[in-house]
């Protein structure tokens, strides 16, 4: 089941955000509105992908002789989303909001993933009914442009990877050597790397290993870029320094560790940027957080 949710996730960050786009109003399952039955899951995955500030609206007829009652409640967290665990749900539209034309409007206001389901018959309509559906609102990208986007697109697809059932999965801390035996040096594809070694998990540890300058190699440094356009374009200007040209020695390398949920945008920036546009230096992690308890 987790796994299945993990598909709808895959597909509702897949180019997310590196997309261009102004804020919607979606009615929740289209045509369908908000019934029993139907596939809520399915649903958000093929109308993926959504955005702060868009509308979700919620349409469902008030309880009458002919249909069952109907309501929105948020869950908590993933584990109660899965489970349809309602002890902490919080009511969002009750079993009269979502009549009349307008139907109930929520707006997406905070980049997080945001539980959704009915809870009538204690759980029923979101255990058996497939009442139930989350996303995951990520920003808008203003001013991208074509190739930009094209670029963001194949970055996406790192992106695509790096989350796919890692939300679902029970792992240990690990301490991860970028680029593995290649290290940290020009020409190597670490956006690929990344793909490639995902999931990434809070409080994984990321090695940075590369040689001191000298006469026979490239000075390395690692950078921390603000976001997803200076990331995709290599612009430096608000770079934070994470290590030096020196840091990278020894056998232990630079440690960082992923604290924060968020996305955490890599790059070496030593001649102008030379080393993140065309040494392909550069690569960005979303470290997910663990999913405790789950089985199976």
């Amino acid at each position: 089941m987790g796994l299945s949710s993990a598909q709808g996730l895959i597909l509702l960050v897949t180019a997310s955000m590196f997309a261009v786009s102004l804020a919607k109003t979606i009615v929740v399952g289209g045509s369908e509105k908000w019934h029993f039955g139907f596939n809520y899951t399915d649903w958000a995955l093929r109308n993926s992908p959504f955005f702060i500030n868009d509308t979700l609206v919620f349409k469902y007829d008030p309880p009458n002789s002919t249909t069952f009652p109907h309501n929105v409640y948020l869950l908590p967290n993933l584990m109660s989303f899965l489970t349809c665990d309602l002890r902490r749900a919080k009511l969002v539209a009750d079993v009269g909001q979502g009549g009349g034309p307008k139907g109930f409007e929520f707006v997406l206001r905070k980049w997080q993933p945001h539980y959704f389901a009915c809870t009538v018959r204690d759980g029923f309509h979101c255990n058996e009914g497939q009442m139930k559906f989350f996303v995951v609102p990520l920003p808008h990208c203003h001013g991208c442009h074509g190739a930009e986007i094209k670029m963001g697109l194949s970055s996406a697809q790192g992106l695509i990877l790096l989350v796919t059932a890692s939300m679902f999965a029970v792992s240990l801390a690990k301490t991860i050597v970028v680029g593995g035996s290649e290290k940290w040096h020009f020409g190597f594809n670490y956006t690929d790397w990344a793909l490639r070694n995902s999931p990434f998990f809070i409080n994984d540890t990321l090695v940075f290993k590369y040689n001191p300058p000298n006469s026979t190699t490239f000075p390395h440094n690692v950078y921390l870029l603000p976001n997803r356009l200076s990331f995709l374009t290599c612009d430096l200007r608000r770079a934070k320094l994470v290590a030096d040209v020196g840091q990278g020695g020894g056998p232990k390398g630079f440690e960082f560790v992923l604290r924060k949920w968020q996305p955490h945008y890599f790059a070496c920036t030593v001649r102008d940027g030379y080393h993140c546009n065309e040494g392909q230096m550069k690569f960005f992690v979303v470290p997910l957080p663990r999913c405790h308890g789950c089985h199976g």
